[in-house]
C-alpha cells in the first residue's frame, strides 16, 4: 500500500485505504494486571524506511503494545462474571507502569456490592478515593479490556455483601424526569351489506357504505361506521404519578358515550416495598376478589423483589465441613451453584421453578468429600419464601361500572358502598406460609384465614376458612341476614421424570348463605322479584404431559355449580401439539355450558409450516361444531422489514353454514410515531373496512417527542445531531430531528439495556457510548443520554512545507485535543469528525517542537462522498519548532 492514492479514486481501494488507516490508529485489546509488567519489546525503525524516504515519529509509545492512556472512559464493569452496569471510570498513569490503570475508587466497590465497611483500610476511606484491591484480599485482582471497553473485577466471595441474585437495589433505581405524556388510541370501522341494516323497513333500497353521514344521530339513517377513542394522560413529578383514562365509543346502533375509566395518583415506597394509590384502582385477588374501588390503597410491590425473591421456591439448609462447594440440580440441569465457608449455610435465593419439581442439593468439600441428598417441594399460589411478606390495605368506595335501564327506561341507582379490606401473608420456616384478611362494609364483612404447606414428595397444598355475613337492604325484600362460610383448597404437584405437572387443582365449598363482596353488592340492586343464585362449589384442574419427543398434551377443567338450581356452569379443554420436521401440528377440543344454556363444543385441528426463509408461515386450521357447522381457514401471515415492524395476515375461509365464504387481511407497521393498523373483511351479506392508529406524546423539557403506545414506564433518549438512528430490539423506533426517542415499555426496577443501531449513524455521525442501562421506577420517565460527535470523514494527504510527507505514526488531533486520526505511508491519514474547516495538530514525539498545524478547509459539493479526500501542508509551531527527523 505504497500509493494508496496514486490510482483513481476507485471506490474499494478507497474504503480498503481508509480501513487500514483507521485500524493503525484504533487502539487495541490491553489488559492489565497489578501483579505484572508487560516486557518492553524492542525493533529497528529504520525498517519502515524501506522502500521509501518517509521520515517516522517516536514510535517508543508502541514499545508494550497498544497503550490504555489516561483518562475518562465508559466502560463495562463486570464483578465476577456478572455484570454490574455502566460505569465512567477515570484511568491515571502511575510510576513504573506501562499503561494507565483504572481508578477503582470505595464508592465504586460500595455500589458493586462489596462489604467496605469490614475492611479497615475502605471503611475509612473517602468515597471518591483510588483505593488498592489488595486491601480486600490478596486474591482481589482486575483486568481491563479496552478493544470491548470492559473491566473485569474478580474479589472473593467472602468479601461481597449479602444479597439475593437478581437484586437491584434501590440506590440505582431512577426515578426519572418531570415529564407529561398521553396515550391515544383510535379504530374506526365502516360496515356495508344487509346485515348491518338498523332501518326499520325491510323493503327500503340498501344503500353504499359510502352514503350518508356517518355520524348522524338518527334511527332512519343505516349505521355503518364505529368509533373508538382511548386516551391515556399522565404526569410525573419526582416519585408521583398522575394519571387519568377515559374513553369515548359509538355503536353501530349509533349511541355515543364517553367513560371515565380511572384517575389516580401513585407513587413506591422503597423502604416497605410498596405502593401508594390514592383514586381509582382495584384490590388485590390473591385471597380475596379482586374489586373496583374509589380511596386509596397501600400493597406490596413483588416487582420491587430480586428474581430470585419472586414466586416460591424452598429454602436449602446444610452443612459443610470444609469451605466447600453446593451445588443445586433440577432434572439433571444445575440451576444454583456456590461457596460457602465451614458450617451451617442457608440458600435462600433460588429462582423460582416454572412448577415445582424435585432438587438435589449436592455439598463438595474441599477435599472432595460429596454429600447428597434431595429435597422435594411442589408451589400454590398462595406459597411465599422464609422470610417474605405480602401486604394490602384499602379504604375506598366501591365502583360499580355496571350501567343498565329499568322498565321505565330510566338509569338505576347503583350500591357503591364504602369498605376497608386488610390483608397479610408471611413465609414462615419448615416450609410454612400463614395468611389471612378482612374486609369490612355496611352491607358485608367477612373474615379468611388459611396455611400453606409445602409436603415434598407429596406436592403443595393450602386451606383457607372465609366466613361472611350479608345483609340485604332491598326495597322490596327489606333487610335480611344472609350468614355462610367457604373452604378453598389448591393443590399442586410436578412429576419432571416422567414430565408430567398438575399444575393447580382447586375446590371451593360454600354453605348457601355465603357470599362474596361482588355477589354482596349485586344483590343490592336486584330489580323486584328478581332471583339471584349464589355459589355452592367450584372445582378447576388443569394438568399437561410431555411425550418424549413427539409432543405435549395438556387438560383443563372447570365446574361451578349454584345454590337453588341444578345447572352448571362447565368448561374442558383437551389438546395436543407436536411437531414434525418443519411441520406444526395440534388438535384441540373445548367444551362449554353456562346455566341454562345449550352446550357448545368444538374440534379443532391446524397445521403450519414456514416459507423458506421468508419470515412467513402457512397455516390451515379446521373447526367444527356441535351443530354440524364446519370452518376452513388457510392463512398466510408473517413480518418484513429487518426489525419485523410490519406484520400482516390474510385469510380465507368457507362455512358449510350460513356463512359461506370469506377473507380476510390485515396489517401493521410501527413507525417511530406509532402504530397503524389496517384491516379488511368480505363475506355473504357484509363487509368491513378498519382503520386503527395508535401511539403517544411525550411532554419534557427538551420539547415534545412522538413515539410509539408509551405503556407504563418508558425512557427519552437523547442523542443529539443523530437524526433516524434505531435500537436493537425495538422494531421501528428511531430518533427524530432534535435526536430525541422514546423507547417505550420498560420493566420497572430491572437492568433495561439500550444500544444503538450503529449501521443507521450515517457518515457525519459517531456514537462515544452505544450502550446504556437504566433502572427505572414504576412508571418513570428516565434520561438515556447518548454522547455523539458529528463530523466528516477524511483521507488526507499530510506534507511539511517543502512538500515531504509527515512521519509515519504521527497522532492526529482536533482543536479540543482529542485524537481523531494517526499519519500512515507516505502521509496519507484517515481523520474522522471533522469540521467544514478547522485545524489539526500532528505530534511525531514528546516534546512542543515535534508538533504542527495544518489548516484545512472543505469545498462545497452538492453530493459529497462518504469520505472526503483533500491535501494538507503542515506548518511548525513555535519559534524553536525544528522539522522531522529524517526530512532535511
Amino acid at each position: 500500500m505504497r500509493r494508496c492514492l496514486s490510482a483513481p479514486r476507485a471506490p474499494f481501494r478507497l474504503t480498503l485505504c481508509a480501513a487500514l488507516l483507521g485500524a493503525l490508529g484504533a487502539t487495541g485489546h490491553a489488559q492489565q494486571r497489578q501483579s505484572q509488567q508487560q516486557a518492553a519489546s524492542s525493533f529497528n525503525e529504520e525498517f519502515l524506511n524501506i522502500g521509501g524516504d518517509q521520515p517516522h515519529a517516536d514510535l517508543s509509545l508502541f514499545s508494550f503494545g497498544n497503550r490504555v492512556l489516561a483518562g475518562k472512559y465508559m466502560v463495562d464493569v463486570s464483578l465476577n462474571e456478572r455484570g454490574t452496569g455502566q460505569a465512567e471510570i477515570r484511568f491515571v498513569d502511575k510510576e513504573g507502569r506501562n499503561d494507565a490503570e483504572p481508578c477503582i475508587t470505595r464508592g465504586m466497590l460500595d455500589g458493586w456490592g462489596v462489604n467496605v465497611a469490614v475492611f479497615a483500610a475502605l471503611a475509612n476511606a473517602a468515597d471518591d478515593t483510588c483505593v488498592d484491591l489488595s486491601a480486600i484480599s490478596p486474591e482481589a485482582r482486575y483486568s481491563y479490556d479496552a478493544g470491548r471497553q470492559r473491566l473485569f473485577v474478580s474479589i472473593p466471595q467472602a468479601a461481597l455483601k449479602r444479597s439475593a441474585r437478581g437484586a437491584v437495589g434501590p440506590e440505582k433505581w431512577s426515578r426519572g424526569i418531570t415529564a407529561g405524556m398521553l396515550d391515544y388510541q383510535l379504530n374506526f370501522a365502516r360496515y356495508s351489506g344487509d346485515k348491518y341494516r338498523s332501518d326499520v323497513n325491510p323493503f327500503a333500497t340498501p344503500q353504499s357504505a359510502f352514503d350518508g353521514n356517518p355520524f348522524a344521530d338518527t334511527n332512519k339513517t343505516l349505521q355503518r361506521n364505529t368509533l373508538f377513542a382511548g386516551l391515556r394522560a399522565g404526569f410525573n413529578y419526582e416519585d408521583w404519578r398522575f394519571r387519568h383514562f377515559s374513553t369515548y365509543n359509538r355503536g353501530i346502533d349509533g349511541q355515543s358515550r364517553w367513560q371515565g375509566i380511572n384517575t389516580y395518583a401513585q407513587r413506591d415506597i422503597a423502604s416497605i416495598n410498596g405502593q401508594l394509590l390514592i383514586g381509582d384502582g382495584n384490590t388485590p385477588g390473591n385471597f380475596f376478589d379482586s374489586v373496583p374501588f374509589r380511596g386509596a390503597q397501600l400493597a406490596s410491590d413483588d416487582a420491587m423483589l430480586p428474581d430470585s425473591q419472586q414466586g416460591y421456591a424452598p429454602t436449602v439448609r446444610g452443612v459443610a465441613q470444609t469451605n466447600a462447594r453446593v451445588t443445586v440440580r433440577q432434572n439433571g440441569y444445575i440451576i444454583y451453584s456456590t461457596f460457602v465457608a465451614p458450617g451451617p449455610f442457608v440458600i435462600d435465593d433460588l429462582y423460582p421453578t416454572a412448577s415445582s419439581g424435585d432438587i438435589e442439593v449436592t455439598i463438595t468439600e474441599a477435599d472432595g468429600r460429596e454429600v447428597k441428598y434431595t429435597q422435594a417441594f411442589s408451589a400454590v399460589p398462595t406459597l411465599l419464601r422464609e422470610g417474605t411478606w405480602r401486604y394490602s390495605a384499602t379504604v375506598g368506595k366501591y365502583r360499580n361500572n355496571y350501567f343498565g335501564t329499568t322498565s321505565t327506561g330510566s338509569r338505576p341507582t347503583l350500591t357503591q358502598p364504602a369498605f376497608v379490606q386488610a390483608t397479610l401473608a408471611r413465609g414462615l420456616g419448615n416450609e410454612f406460609t400463614l395468611y389471612g384478611g378482612l374486609l369490612a362494609a355496611n352491607i358485608y364483612q367477612s373474615v379468611l384465614v388459611g396455611v400453606g404447606k409445602n409436603m415434598k414428595d407429596f406436592g403443595a397444598v393450602s386451606v383457607d376458612l372465609s366466613a361472611a355475613r350479608t345483609t340485604d337492604r332491598t326495597p322490596v325484600n327489606g333487610a335480611r341476614n344472609f350468614n355462610g362460610q367457604s373452604v378453598r383448597f389448591l393443590y399442586s404437584k410436578a412429576i419432571l421424570s416422567s414430565g408430567t405437572n398438575f399444575r393447580v387443582a382447586g375446590y371451593r365449598y360454600s354453605t348457601s348463605g355465603f357470599r362474596t363482596f361482588q355477589e354482596a353488592v349485586q344483590m343490592q340492586d336486584l330489580l323486584p322479584f328478581e332471583s339471584f343464585n349464589s355459589r355452592r362449589n367450584e372445582i378447576r384442574f388443569e394438568v399437561s404431559q410431555q411425550i418424549k419427543d413427539w409432543g405435549s398434551v395438556f387438560a383443563s377443567a372447570r365446574q361451578q355449580s349454584y345454590w337453588g338450581t341444578n345447572a352448571k356452569d362447565r368448561l374442558v379443554q383437551v389438546g395436543y401439539s407436536g411437531n414434525y420436521r418443519q411441520f406444526g401440528y395440534s388438535v384441540y377440543y373445548n367444551y362449554t355450558t353456562s346455566l341454562n344454556r345449550a352446550p357448545v363444543r368444538q374440534l379443532m385441528f391446524t397445521l403450519s409450516i414456514p416459507l423458506g426463509d421468508t419470515r412467513a408461515s402457512a397455516q390451515y386450521a379446521v373447526n367444527r361444531d356441535s351443530t354440524g357447522r364446519l370452518n376452513q381457514q388457510a392463512s398466510v401471515y408473517g413480518s418484513a422489514f429487518d426489525d419485523s415492524r410490519l406484520t400482516y395476515n390474510v385469510t380465507a375461509s368457507n362455512a358449510n353454514q350460513g356463512g359461506g365464504s370469506s377473507a380476510s387481511a390485515s396489517a401493521s407497521y410501527l413507525s417511530s410515531v406509532g402504530r397503524l393498523d389496517l384491516g379488511y373483511s368480505q363475506g355473504r351479506g357484509y363487509g368491513q373496512s378498519t382503520v386503527g392508529v395508535a401511539g403517544g406524546l411525550l411532554f419534557h423539557g427538551g420539547g415534545v417527542t412522538a413515539s410509539q403506545p408509551l405503556g407504563e414506564t418508558v425512557a427519552l433518549v437523547q442523542a443529539p445531531k443523530a437524526q433516524g438512528v434505531g435500537f436493537e430490539s425495538q422494531p421501528g423506533v428511531a430518533t427524530d430531528r432534535a435526536g430525541n426517542a422514546v423507547i417505550p415499555n420498560l420493566t420497572p426496577y430491572r437492568l433495561n439495556r439500550l444500544a444503538v443501531r450503529t449501521s443507521d449513524l450515517g457518515d457525519t455521525v459517531e456514537v462515544k457510548n452505544a450502550a446504556t442501562e437504566l433502572v427505572p421506577t414504576r412508571g418513570a420517565v428516565v434520561v438515556a443520554k447518548f454522547e455523539t460527535s458529528v463530523g466528516f470523514r477524511l483521507l488526507m494527504v499530510l506534507t511539511d512545507r517543502k512538500g515531504r510527507a509527515l512521519p509515519l505514526g504521527s497522532k492526529i488531533e482536533n482543536e479540543a485535543g482529542q485524537e481523531v486520526g494517526i499519519v500512515g505511508p507516505d502521509g496519507q491519514s484517515f481523520v474522522t469528525g471533522a469540521a467544514d474547516s478547522g485545524r489539526l495538530t500532528v505530534r511525531w514525539g514528546q516534546g512542543q517542537a515535534d508538533q504542527c498545524v495544518v489548516p484545512y478547509s472543505l469545498p462545497d459539493e452538492k453530493n459529497p462522498p462518504p469520505i472526503r479526500e483533500l491535501n494538507g501542508q503542515c506548518a511548525a509551531t513555535g519559534p524553536n519548532a525544528v522539522q522531522p527527523k529524517g526530512a532535511e
